[in-house]
């Protein structure tokens, strides 16, 4: 009765959340009609199309936005703590710096901002008494896919069971196709073989409780991050910190596709109010024992501070 009673609890929330996204959506759908270049940098917006009647000069200022608190809740600033050296290691493990030109410090900090990003989304950031509810809308939403039913994206990456299968079976999807090509990717700690489930469902529940568990979740986002790179190679496109956010988000990396896809572009938007904080903390290096202890250790255990 009472998984029952939960289960319709986030069919509501779920129902509420998509009607808002229809609103949201249209509302940006229309402002990108009105705004072709809103919220994108001169690359990503290309040439700019001003009507050759008005001799003015176009501005490179984004039009004003509502400013977006980069607020954080403190259990998971931190859990971000504590995976701070899993993410290092995730980076150096998947940053490909032949196809990203970046180093693992920056793909780390890439790592570090999406997570950030996902711990909020837009419906969080406009209506910003749910975020007490949050946590309870990411337990029903792995609790429904524990059941092996459903397909949601999940906490803390937000990665959907199907996308993560696609990781696992090492699957880059080709641009506007539903075709794949094979990459060298694997999944550092997964224990599964896709090919040893009896079916989707059990799959898909082992899935999930792998992509909710912390480490493991962000080797998939590093692990899906470097599909991005392959996927950008593909497409003959620069990566940049926003190629690999709209890719994690939309599945899309060309400047192009960006500006088209408004919730990609909006992503982004939010994603750059966390900056600060994914470089504070991968810059931050983890206290250290403090010099006269590490003299202590060096003499054999006497007390060199007497």
């Amino acid at each position: 009765m009472v998984r029952r009673l939960r289960l319709l609890v986030l069919a509501s929330l779920l129902a509420f959340g998509l009607f808002t996204f229809s609103k949201e959506w249209q509302a940006n759908a229309a402002m990108k009609h009105e705004l072709p270049w809103l919220r994108l940098d001169a690359h990503e917006r290309g040439p700019a199309k001003i009507p050759t009647s008005i001799e003015q000069r176009p501005s490179d200022r984004r039009t004003p936005s509502p400013a977006i608190d980069p607020y954080v809740r403190p259990e998971f600033a931190s859990e971000m703590r504590t995976l701070r050296p899993t993410i290092l290691a995730a980076a150096r493990r998947h940053n490909r710096p032949e196809l990203s030109g970046m180093s693992d410090h920056d793909f780390a900090v890439i790592i570090a901002l999406i997570l950030y990003n996902e711990h909020f989304g837009w419906f969080e950031e406009r209506i910003t008494p749910v975020q007490a509810l949050t946590p309870l809308y990411e337990d029903l939403q792995r609790q429904t896919n524990e059941t092996g039913i459903s397909d949601l994206s999940l906490w803390p990456t937000n990665i959907r069971p199907s996308v993560a299968l696609e990781i696992l079976r090492k699957q880059v999807p080709l641009p506007h196709s539903t075709q794949t090509v094979t990459e060298p990717i694997t999944v550092a700690g997964s224990a599964i073989d896709p090919n040893e489930a009896s079916s989707q469902q059990e799959l898909y529940a082992m899935i999930t409780a792998e992509i909710t568990e912390p480490d493991l979740a962000v080797e998939y986002l590093a692990a899906n991050l470097e599909r991005g790179l392959y996927r950008a190679k593909l497409e003959g496109v620069t990566v940049t910190w926003r190629t690999l956010a709209a890719w994690h988000n939309q599945g899309i990396v060309a400047p192009e596709d960006l500006r088209k896809n408004p919730t990609a572009s909006d992503y982004i938007r939010r994603a750059s109010a966390y900056f600060g904080k994914a470089r504070a903390l991968i810059d931050t290096s983890p206290l250290r024992n403090p010099a006269w202890q590490l003299g202590l250790e060096a003499h054999g255990g006497a007390d060199i501070r007497q």
